[in-house]
């Protein structure tokens, strides 16, 4: 419920031609935005979980290496906790992130829809890029390009929360929305560094050898036949010739 009606302020950004906004009183957010926010949060509890799970599930044939088996599960949830901290705050005070008026105006229901809306897929494609990037780490992957671009789209997603600061000035924005803001988009971007460079490093030479010894195994199969077939053709032409020669003396 409204209890103040002091309506938000507005000017013109420092570094854009479009309005920005400068105050909102607390005592104006709903109690839809309040349940905006439970959400971000709950949704940011289900993508930990999940990554919870998978990591137990790859944990016994994660390679024996500190990036493989700690850099990049520690990346993972920094990336969670930074995106999680960063839209549930934006969507509490917008004020503090000089929110774009055009962001921040209601569609249907309340203000801040567009930033609410916009964690659904982001949160999804997290999901679906934190499981391939596990399953990277683990002994016998197969490199596959499906991975690093999944995880690049997640990033590009991500550090689009770095646009605040093509608004207005560094110096303006508190200490809180700087740890948010540059928390995610730094998160996010070494996250697909080092996803690039898990692709770049896997061997593939495992499945190369094992595809070589199968052809091997096959070849030096089908000549032992060949031999056995010979070797029987042979015995037997003998025992044609020894039935003939017993025939003549008799």
């Amino acid at each position: 419920m409204i209890i103040n009606n002091l309506d938000p302020i507005f000017r013109r950004s420092t570094y854009r031609n479009r309005d920005v906004l400068i105050f909102e009183s607390l005592d104006q957010i709903s109690w839809i935005r309040m349940m905006m926010i439970i959400l971000c949060i709950t949704i940011g509890i289900g993508t930990f979980i999940d990554l919870i799970i998978n990591y137990i599930k790859y944990r016994l044939i994660l390679k024996q290496t500190t990036l493989h088996r700690l850099l990049v599960p520690v990346l993972l949830v920094l990336n969670i906790l930074f995106h999680v901290a960063h839209y549930s705050h934006n969507i509490y005070n917008p004020a503090a992130y000089y929110e774009p008026k055009k962001l921040y105006l209601k569609i249907f229901f309340t203000e801040m829809e567009p930033t609410f809306l916009f964690n659904f897929p982001l949160s999804i494609v997290f999901v679906i890029a934190s499981r391939k990037l596990l399953l990277s780490c683990t002994i016998g992957y197969n490199r596959s390009m499906a991975m690093p671009m999944i995880v690049t789209l997640y990033s590009l997603m991500s550090m689009v929360s770095g646009g605040h600061y093509t608004y207005e000035p560094f110096k303006n924005f508190p200490f809180i929305c700087h740890m948010t803001i540059a928390g995610e988009t730094i998160m996010a971007f070494f996250l697909s560094i080092i996803a690039w460079f898990i692709h770049l490093t896997t061997n593939t030479s495992k499945s190369t050898t094992f595809t070589y010894s199968r052809l091997t195994t096959q070849e030096t199969a089908g000549s032992s036949i060949q031999r056995s077939m010979k070797k029987h053709r042979s015995l037997k032409h003998k025992s044609s010739d020894n039935t003939s020669l017993d025939d003549e003396s008799s």
